[in-house]
Parts: C-alpha cells; structure tokens; sequence
C-alpha cells in the first residue's frame, strides 16, 4: 500500500472513563506511539459514513447514484446495513461490522426476501452490488442512530426518535422476524453468521422525479471522489481502489491491508466513541508508552469540522 491516509472506525473503544485501543490494532501500537496526536470530538461513523462525510454527500444519495435501476415515485432513501446478532447478558447485541462478511449475493437474497413483504407500504429494497437501499415512496419522520453507533454493541430497545419512530420500528422488528423464518441457504452453505435484521439509517429525502435525475431535495449535486482501498462491502460497491491515496477500514481487516511490519501512512486517523485521534509522522516524532488517554476532556479537543476540513484538503 502506497496509501498517505488511513483512517481505521471503531479503534478506540470505552474504557472507564476515557478510551483504549482496538485489540485487533495492538500488533501497531508501537508503531502508532510515535506519531504526533490532536485529538477531536467525533461523532460515530462506519467506513461508508467516513466516505460520505469527506464527500460532503449523503451516504444514501451516493448509493442511489450507483443503482442502475431505480424505482419510479420514490421520494425517500435509507441506507440500509445487514446485521448478524446475538443474546448477550438478557439482552441483544449486534455482531461488529469488521467481523460481518456480505456479498452481493447476499444483498440479492435479502431484497427477494423482504420485498414482497414491505411492497404494501410503498416500499422496496435496491442493490449496488454488495450495498442496499430502502427506498420509500412516502417519507418516514424518524431519526435512528447511525450504524456505527450499535456495530458491536447492544441493539437498542426503544422507538426511534421522530413522529414516525414506532412505525419505523416496528418494521425493523417484522423483518427480524422474516429473516429468521427465511435464512439464507447460501451463507449456511459458506459457514456464515445468519442475518438477524437489517439498519436503516442516514435517509434522504429525494425528489419526485427521481428515477431520472438522482439528486436530493434542495437540489445539490456533484461531490468530491476519492479512490479508497477498504475491505468494508457496503463501501467497496461505491468506490475504485486502483491508486488510492486513501484507506478506510475497521480494525478487523486492517491485517488485509497492511503486514503489522509494513510502513504505517504518514496520516492516521483512529475513531471511535465519539473520539477521535489525528495522528501525523513528524521531524521529532513522540516517543511515549502509550497514546490512548485514559480520561479525555470533551472541552480540550477540537471540533469534528475542523478534523473533516483538513482531511479533505490533504486528499
């Protein structure tokens, strides 16, 4: 990899009352100690959600730009992530995306499964490859959390906020109950975890005439692209990685993209838990134990625009 930024999700993880480092990241630790670091707030982001923020595009309108067929009267996307979970301590947890494989494949079997079931309501799944949008023809008023926010951690157990929260999730609950009554034959084939539900999240409102001319309501269009190398699914239909400049991964495939002994990008970002570290290669490098802080102090760290606005500018 000749890659001069990487960015890594869900590396840093709660401990106590400050953060630690992703298990799957220790074999760098040492490298990464002698790096420079500003730390930042910052909200949660899956690899996709990275993509589409340095992109200044909804995630959802990035994807419905990569459907070849989109339906007619469709004035609301969702992005859409397959999740696998398990009974943990009475209560749900949701299995980490890094450890999650999907295929495009899968997102077939997914959109045969449940379409017909939500068709009455004016909706339907759509694939991009690997990547899969609900789209509905009347919006929904509810504001889930983003998927990175329950990768890896308990599946919530309220409504969603906004007018139309219940409504959303009672969805979500059908359709855990339709996949468990349809499990994919292909992924028990392969020794796959089943698909417990789906996430949706990151909507957009669209306008009407939308299977013409994607684009979102207030009539944006255009957006920074940047060649990524990443072996997230969701984000691999939307990107090229030949000359990538940029990676973006979870802590789970960084060893499919870097030897724990190969040159490290001379910019790193490690995220998570509303944290998030800029680390730089310098003349007089840090040379120190350990760069997780064990408490952080949300009033000394910078804001998540300013982090956003320097990454764009060194891509």
């Amino acid at each position: 990899m000749t890659a001069s930024t990487l960015i890594v999700t869900q590396a840093l993880l709660a401990h106590q009352d400050g953060v630690s480092l992703h298990p799957d990241l220790f074999l760098w630790e040492k490298y990464l100690s002698k790096y420079r670091q500003t730390w930042f707030r910052c909200s949660d982001k899956n690899p996709l959600a990275w993509y589409a923020a340095l992109s200044e595009r909804p995630a959802a309108l990035l994807l419905a730009e990569k459907c070849s067929a989109f339906p007619e009267h469709i004035r609301q996307c969702w992005v859409v992530s397959p999740y696998h979970a398990f009974l943990a301590q009475h209560m749900v947890r949701v299995h980490p995306e890094g450890l999650f494989s999907w295929s495009a494949e899968d997102a077939r079997y997914l959109c045969e499964t449940v379409n017909p079931f939500i068709a009455d309501d004016g909706m339907t799944l759509i694939s991009a490859g690997s990547a899969l949008l609900l789209c509905c023809r009347e919006p929904m008023q509810a504001y889930p959390q983003g998927f990175a926010a329950i990768s890896g951690k308990m599946l919530p157990d309220c409504d969603h906020e906004g007018e139309d929260g219940g409504r959303l999730n009672r969805l979500l609950s059908e359709i855990q109950m339709l996949l468990f009554q349809h499990p994919s034959a292909a992924r028990q084939e392969r020794g796959d975890v089943g698909v417990s539900g789906i996430w949706v999240w990151d909507p957009v409102d669209m306008k009407a005439d939308v299977s013409m001319n994607v684009e979102i309501a207030n009539g944006v269009s255009g957006h920074k692209q940047f060649a990524v190398a990443t072996r997230n699914p969701l984000l691999q239909s939307l990107v090229e990685p030949i000359d990538a400049d940029l990676i973006i991964s979870e802590p789970e495939r960084m060893h499919e993209l870097l030897q724990h002994d190969e040159a490290l990008p001379k910019t790193i970002i490690l995220a998570g838990e509303g944290h998030a570290v800029l680390l730089k290669q310098s003349i007089f490098p840090s040379f120190t134990k350990g760069i997780w802080k064990s408490k952080l102090k949300r009033e000394s760290q910078k804001e998540e625009s300013t982090l956003l606005a320097y990454l764009v500018s060194v891509l």
